[in-house]
């Protein structure tokens, strides 16, 4: 026993050591600039010093790695848009995933499906991505960072602005502000907000927002929002910021905006063929500056009387609304697979419960199965060596009932020898046994300090000395424990009602009839 408890405590302080990552302080330093919004920075640091990390990497380090690799891409593909069809593999994600549900690492499998569902809405995938977006949610609401909530209430933007739900757009933004904790994410959450409220026409809103924000001509998405939002005011400037976000981001989503300011001070010129060639030759990338741009052409032809192209105009934005709104509609499915997967979950964790009560009764039921064995076998050889004892007894007193012979004082002392053997061999139960029967028999004694093992070795000593009577006491009476079965003993053995409560220890009258009328009740009957 001593060494399986040594085993088992090796076992387990080999669990409890945690790897420790030669990486870890690369790593550390690569994710302290994500956490701070230097994601630029960041990609700079993790490509410098890539050569750096040790190798062979541990399977937690690699999937750190590809999970910076993965990070890093998507900020890639928000910046240009042209990479999306390189960036539409999921595979990598997909083992992340995997890898952080194996190892209950929750924080990091929120991290991974926010970066799977952010994946899943730059290919316009949006079902699919609401889909791990509400996956996200469930372990992030359970956890106690801020950082992670940030993430999550902005890509919920992100979908709010897709479904065109632009009222209830600006709560969700407020609740976005609860999280911030950086003048980066601030700086968003202005954007955002102004962004919103432009989008609604509350342009006077837009620039109370927007001019709260720091003048960055580095920052692409607060020159394109700037420029759209001030168009009016201040043409010549915001054309010179579209031109910027155009000639240094030509692939990013913020040219949108820059191309919505450029024709917004196209039509303020009143130069509609080039805003409508302008048009012609600039598309946007993504669905919702489009229906922008055709309310902004609804919105200037009703304005100059060309009711024909206002009405065309309108018609496209019905269209693409109606297009946006359709998938909104759809997320029903999503809701749908939600629930499926939901209770596909449901059903796994009821059929993982079952294994473990199958598991643990079959456990249950091989141990009672190897204990009856080894009681039966035990009782076989307790019943051998009773026979043995009670028959070298018998022939010991036969012997000594004849005349005295050096051949029958050798066969008596072979037989005592005999009898000394086994009980040296099951001395625990023959030694303690004997002692506990002459305490009772020889020296007037009493059980009252007595335990279950006691009686049970009194009783098997007392076996080897009359083992009939112990028979004859099971064949008339069923299932009598150890005590109740000393109790029979001293009563056929001729020990009167006081006699076995002073044997017993027994103090009130009320117990010893309660003891004796439960012994009589398992009598056999018949």
């Amino acid at each position: 026993m001593s060494k399986i408890i040594f085993i088992a405590f090796i076992v387990l302080g080999l669990v409890a050591c945690k790897e420790h990552s030669e990486n870890q302080q690369l790593f550390d330093r690569i994710y302290s600039l994500i956490d701070d919004g230097e994601y630029k920075m960041a990609q700079e640091y993790f490509n410098n010093h890539k050569l750096e990390i040790r190798t062979p990497l541990t399977k937690a380090d690699s999937m750190y790695c590809i999970f910076l690799n993965e990070f890093m891409d998507m900020l890639n593909a928000e910046e240009d848009l042209t990479q999306l069809f390189k960036f539409i593999d999921t595979t990598s994600v997909e083992n992340l995933i995997g890898y952080y549900a194996k190892t209950s690492d929750t924080e990091k499998l929120a991290y991974s499906l926010l970066l799977k569902s952010q994946k899943l809405y730059l290919m316009a995938r949006h079902n699919d991505g609401i889909y791990y977006l509400k996956q996200s949610e469930r372990i992030i609401n359970k956890l106690n960072n801020t950082e992670l909530k940030y993430y999550l209430a902005n890509l919920k933007l992100c979908y709010s602005t897709n479904n065109l739900n632009l009222k209830a757009a600006i709560p969700l933004i407020d609740s976005v502000g609860k999280y911030v904790h950086n003048q980066r994410q601030r700086e968003d959450l202005y954007l955002n907000k102004a962004f919103f409220f432009a989008a609604d026409n509350k342009f006077d809103s837009a620039k109370i927002y927007i001019s709260r924000c720091q003048p960055d001509t580095t920052n692409y998405a607060y020159l394109s929002k700037y420029a759209w939002i001030f168009a009016d005011d201040e043409p010549e400037k915001c054309e010179r910021f579209a031109r910027k976000v155009l000639t240094d981001k030509p692939k990013s989503a913020d040219t949108d905006y820059a191309k919505l300011s450029i024709l917004k001070i196209l039509f303020l010129r009143n130069q509609t063929a080039e805003a409508e060639e302008y048009f012609k030759n600039n598309r946007f990338f993504l669905s919702y500056p489009n229906v922008i741009c055709y309310e902004s052409f609804y919105n200037y032809y009703k304005k100059i009387g060309d009711y024909e192209k206002a009405t065309k105009s309108a018609d496209i934005v019905i269209e693409v609304k109606n297009a946006l709104i359709n998938w909104a509609n759809n997320y029903k499915v999503s809701q749908n697979s939600e629930k499926y997967d939901f209770q596909l979950e449901l059903l796994e964790n009821q059929n993982r419960f079952q294994r473990w009560v199958i598991i643990f009764v079959c456990l249950v039921a091989l141990i009672t199965i190897l204990a009856a064995v080894q009681r039966r076998r035990y009782e076989r050889e307790m019943s051998v060596n009773r026979q043995i004892l009670k028959e070298s007894r018998d022939k010991i007193d036969e012997l000594q009932a004849l005349e005295k012979s050096t051949e029958n004082d050798k066969e008596i002392q072979r037989l005592q020898k005999k009898i000394l053997e086994i009980e040296s061999r099951y001395a625990e139960i023959y030694r303690d046994g004997k002692i506990l029967y002459e305490q009772i028999f020889l020296s007037g004694g009493n059980s009252s300090q007595w335990n279950k093992k006691d009686y049970e070795k009194f009783i098997e000593y007392y076996k080897t000395l009359n083992l009939s009577l112990i028979t004859q006491i099971e064949d008339d009476y069923n299932g009598l424990n150890p005590r109740q079965m000393f109790y029979k003993i001293l009563s056929v053995q001729g020990f009167d009602k006081a006699a076995i409560m002073r044997t017993m220890g027994i103090q009130e009258d009320v117990t010893f009839r309660a003891l004796k009328s439960k012994v009589e009740g398992m009598k056999r009957k018949g």
